[in-house]
């Protein structure tokens, strides 16, 4: 037998990786020595805080029930948790601690660069899930920024390795 979640569970999810996302970069700009790395911190920090924000209106914006998905086998609700936590932090205070404990900005950006390709692989399975009437184009479009993400952050480690050289 199936189990049934809906799309509201699944942005839920969304904005608590956001929001674990965010108190990472703050807290790595905040530890960073490096004005260039803090600026890519800070700048990153608010993107996940603008993509937080998408997905509360996405919340908002839902029907009443939050648009039930049946996942028949099971499989696609215990995939999308197993993505959220096995990532690199789970909630805020591991978000903190894992800034904290990187040795070094090198070591911080490349930590972030893990953390935008899951946040990329958890997203295009949030869109498989998602009904295009409940703002699949959305997740789209939060997907082309996390890629954004990716190119800035590898950009800024190979800054980071030719300074470090």
């Amino acid at each position: 037998m199936g189990i049934s979640f809906n799309a509201d569970e699944i942005f839920e999810m969304g904005m608590d990786v956001e929001k674990n996302g965010e108190a990472y970069y703050r807290k790595c700009a905040e530890l960073s020595g490096d004005p260039g790395i803090r600026k890519v911190f800070a700048w990153l920090a608010g993107e996940e805080k603008s993509h937080w924000e998408t997905f509360r209106r996405l919340r908002e914006e839902l029907p009443g029930g939050g648009g039930n998905i049946i996942d028949a086998e099971g499989l696609n609700g215990l995939y999308l948790d197993a993505i959220v936590k096995s990532r690199l932090f789970s909630n805020i205070k591991e978000a903190e601690a894992a800034a904290a404990g990187a040795k070094d900005g090198i070591e911080a950006l490349k930590a972030a660069l893990a953390f935008e390709k899951d946040t990329i692989l958890f997203f295009a399975e949030m869109k498989a899930m998602t009904r295009a009437d409940f703002g699949a184009e959305k997740i789209d479009m939060l997907i082309n920024e996390e890629r954004k993400h990716v190119v800035g952050i590898s950009e800024e480690i190979k800054k980071a390795l030719k300074k470090s050289a």
